[in-house]
């Protein structure tokens, strides 16, 4: 008799165990998809401490780009070219360096990123006010990549890099 309840007690286990497993494994599928994904390599830019407050800022109130309080027509003007060593094995073509506040969190940055994306502008080096310039004077920041951020009704824009109209078409070749 106590065999028997024994192998019960063993079965009992090893099913509980499996369906533990099964559980675990299988869970995580609706895991909810964070508001923006960045990509880094090691890939830096230097901006003056004192150009900081004259950076492209993005007013999400307005909907648009502003330099030193006032609109920008295109923060594509912006855009410059990466000339840098590309140390991390990815290396930006080109980049745009922006301002934002300090107290600025994923709430604040999603839009910014967003507006980016969809102008397909996926490299961006974010100051924020208040960062300590090194010893000569400049900020140095990252250059970060905008793989993919949230619209407003939770739809994932992917950030596809525009083509520059000086840039040859690959149907072209």
């Amino acid at each position: 008799m106590m065999r028997k309840t024994r192998r019960v007690l063993l079965v009992g286990a090893a099913l509980l165990l499996a369906a533990g497993n099964i559980w675990w494994f299988t869970r995580g599928r609706d895991a909810p998809q964070p508001d923006f994904v960045l990509g880094t390599g090691l890939e830096k830019t230097s901006v003056p401490a004192e150009a900081l407050p004259s950076l492209p800022r993005y007013d999400a109130a307005g909907t648009q780009w502003r330099e030193q309080g006032r609109p920008l027509a295109s923060i594509g003007d912006r855009v410059r070219p990466y000339s840098g060593d590309g140390a991390s094995g990815w290396k930006p073509k080109s980049y745009v360096t922006i301002g934002v506040e300090a107290s600025a969190g994923p709430d604040e940055l999603r839009p910014i990123f967003l507006d980016l994306a969809r102008k397909g502008i996926c490299d961006v080096a974010v100051v924020q006010d208040g960062t300590a310039p090194g010893p000569g004077g400049e900020i140095e920041v990252f250059i970060q990549h905008i793989v993919s951020v949230k619209d407003g009704k939770g739809v994932v824009v992917n950030c596809a890099p525009a083509q520059s109209a000086a840039a040859p078409s690959s149907a072209s070749k």
